[in-house]
């Protein structure tokens, strides 16, 4: 009888696993790598956007850094407010300006289409320059400059700094 017991035993567990068995873990498992596939999916887009973010900030810097030193190569005068999204004549006779692609340029005087020249920053959609009030008078060497960037998913991000013709930042 022992023995009888012992080959029923092993039978059942010979047999293996029964069709909906089967397809319940087959059914379970499709789940976790539905869902699974979605987290990862979710990852890269969001590295994407930051990755975006990061480049956008990264072209306004290096913006800024080149309107820096062209202020600080530019000795000091009088300062009127250029036209929109232009250098105007502050830092003679390098210009900069916002052209018809959303790219910041650094060109020269000369060129006031803004068609030639090098491309500092891409995606700028806007480019300023105000001369600063100090004390409620304006400083004939002292102006702000600020540059926005578009990022991923209509983010924008706006860098400002304060600079000196012939003297470099505030």
């Amino acid at each position: 009888m022992v023995v009888t017991a012992q080959r029923s035993s092993v039978r059942r567990r010979l047999r293996g696993m029964s069709l909906a068995e089967l397809l319940v873990a087959t059914a379970i498992g499709a789940g976790l790598l539905a869902a699974l596939g979605s987290v990862a999916r979710l990852g890269v887009q969001a590295r994407a956007q930051t990755r975006d973010g990061n480049e956008a900030i990264q072209q306004a810097r290096f913006a800024l850094q080149r309107v820096t030193a062209a202020a600080r190569d530019t000795a000091p005068h009088s300062l009127l407010a250029p036209a929109a999204n232009t250098s105007g004549d502050w830092f003679s006779p390098v210009y900069f300006c916002l052209n018809g692609s959303q790219a910041l340029v650094e060109t020269t005087s000369a060129d006031t289409a803004c068609s030639a020249g090098r491309v500092v920053a891409e995606r700028v959609s806007s480019f300023g320059l105000t001369p600063a009030a100090e004390g409620g008078a304006l400083t004939a060497e002292s102006a702000a400059v600020s540059i926005t960037t578009q990022a991923a998913a209509g983010a924008t991000v706006t860098l400002t700094e304060r600079l000196r013709l012939g003297g470099g930042t505030q």
